[in-house]
């Protein structure tokens, strides 16, 4: 969401630095989270991502009540 908010087209440059570090730090667990796995011996294995549903993240809130429910 982060490159989306960034567009010249859509312009919000305060949604795309919260989503970037956002991002950021998910990804930092998801590899902290791999790396334990791997040393515990075990295998990792990744899902496809599916496009959400709904392709209208252009309003703001709507981009952060969809973060907030991936969040929980």
């Amino acid at each position: 969401m982060s490159y989306y908010f960034d567009c010249d087209d859509v312009t919000s440059k305060n949604f795309a630095k919260c989503f970037l570090l956002q991002s950021l730090e998910e990804r930092e667990h998801a590899e902290k989270l791999m790396k334990l796995q791997n040393q515990l011996g075990g295998q990792i294995f990744f899902q496809d991502i599916k496009k959400p549903d709904r392709d209208d993240s252009e309003n703001g809130l709507h981009a952060m009540e969809c973060a907030l429910h991936l969040e929980k």
